[in-house]
């Protein structure tokens, strides 16, 4: 059975557009009569700088939300007299807009200290704005949450790249096949990783798999790398909109241990013929929980190789390879067509790892998360459902024929399109 959708997919919208405008006012009216007896109207606002071009065609973007029972309290234009009003980066405030707290009031506090770490603090995010425990503040935080479970991620993608900081990376793509993001994560986020990465792989007999899989079932720490909005960002320019999560595994690494000796692609699993694609079918990302030098065993790879659109030949050595030498809280990714292995770990101790796979939306993955329980997926907003291949038609045809609702979702949305950067 598909794990039924939080939201319907004709209630997805992008971020301080007319339909976000639209559906954010719908849910304030239902709750005019008692918005009225509130003490006082409250308003916040919130102005946009660098917004997509087919957002912004009249001038500076933003909205601004009086709460006061009106019969529309939410308007498409910023103003600074409100009680609260913030003025940021579009793409950089779309993580925050889309943190679900309801339920999970931990992870929605670790999700945000983890935008901060990206971001800094100027986030257009109004829900700690207003005194806490009031009728305003619960009203607010519903309002949030029912308008993030509703929002999409920038659909212009090398736009959001360029906002992002990413636009040298998707070059370093483009080029060799592969790049790192500094400083992705911060470093209790990676302890919180690294606990929870032993607990799951203590008690294992000796010999055991190295690997610890099927993470986003696992907890929220893991759905929330998943939505990393930098590797995302990576993801969907090799990948196209709409790209899965073609599986989520821990690497913990031991002393003298090779956990991938030699070269190989990881178009391996899909035995993907030869000559591959000219595009990317699968793309990964590797966390550096733990430091990944020399004498840590981190992965070497063969710069430009997967210009080559074939599998590694047998017998190829990783002489001429480069390491990928980076510090905790880094974050590797490549084209899955790449060469690359591994090296053993000469260093005392273990070297932990995350590593997130992503594919196109018509791949077949090794994990499965259709059948995902349905609670995972209400916590989380829209992207979280496409990763776990929930939006599109595959798989869920009827008895009468194709799910047309979703077929007709992925075309509007160009689910399985990519932009070139050189384009752009």
């Amino acid at each position: 059975m598909t794990t039924e959708l939080a939201v319907p997919l004709d209630q997805r919208v992008e971020f301080a557009s007319a339909d976000w405008i639209h559906e954010a006012n719908r849910f304030l009216s239902e709750r005019r009569e008692s918005i009225k007896h509130f003490a006082r109207p409250v308003s916040f606002s919130v102005e946009f700088d660098k917004a997509p071009e087919h957002l912004n065609s009249s001038g500076k973007l933003g909205y601004t939300v009086v709460v006061d029972g009106a019969e529309t309290m939410v308007t498409s234009k910023p103003d600074a007299t409100a009680d609260f009003f913030q003025h940021c980066i579009y793409d950089h405030a779309i993580p925050p807009a889309t943190i679900v707290h309801a339920g999970n009031e931990d992870s929605a506090r670790c999700r945000r200290r983890e935008y901060e770490h990206l971001f800094g603090n100027s986030l257009g995010y109004y829900v700690d704005a207003f005194e806490t425990n009031t009728d305003v503040s619960v009203l607010l935080m519903a309002f949030h949450d029912h308008m993030a479970r509703r929002t999409v991620n920038n659909p212009a993608i090398v736009h959001r790249a360029h906002q992002l900081g990413l636009e040298s990376n998707l070059r370093e793509l483009d080029a060799v096949g592969y790049t790192v993001l500094p400083a992705a994560f911060s470093h209790v986020f990676a302890d919180e990783l690294r606990q929870e990465t032993h607990r799951n792989h203590a008690g294992r007999q000796e010999g055991a798999s190295f690997r610890a899989t099927m993470l986003l079932q696992r907890g929220a720490m893991w759905e929330q790398a998943a939505l990393h909005p930098w590797v995302l960002t990576l993801a969907e320019y090799l990948l196209g909109r709409g790209c899965l999560m073609y599986q989520s595994d821990t690497i913990v690494k031991e002393t003298g241990q090779e956990t991938h000796p030699g070269m190989h692609s990881d178009y391996g699993a899909s035995r993907i013929n030869e000559p591959f694609p000219d595009y990317c079918l699968e793309a990964t990302a590797v966390w550096a929980i733990d430091e990944f030098q020399v004498e840590h065993g981190p992965t070497v790879i063969r710069p430009g190789s997967f210009k080559e659109r074939r599998q590694v030949p047998p017998g190829t050595t990783q002489e001429g390879a480069q390491l990928i030498e980076m510090e905790r809280g880094s974050i590797a990714f490549w084209h899955g067509a790449t060469w690359h292995g591994s090296t053993p770990r000469t260093a005392p101790g273990q070297r932990t790892s995350l590593h997130n796979a992503y594919s196109r939306n018509f791949v077949r993955t090794i994990e499965r998360y259709e059948d995902i329980d349905p609670a995972i997926i209400v916590r989380n907003p829209p992207a979280f459902s496409t990763l776990c291949g929930l939006d599109d038609p595959f798989g869920k045809s009827g008895d009468d024929g194709a799910d047309f609702e979703r077929l007709m979702y992925c075309a509007a949305a160009g689910y399985g399109q990519a932009e070139l950067l050189e384009q752009a």
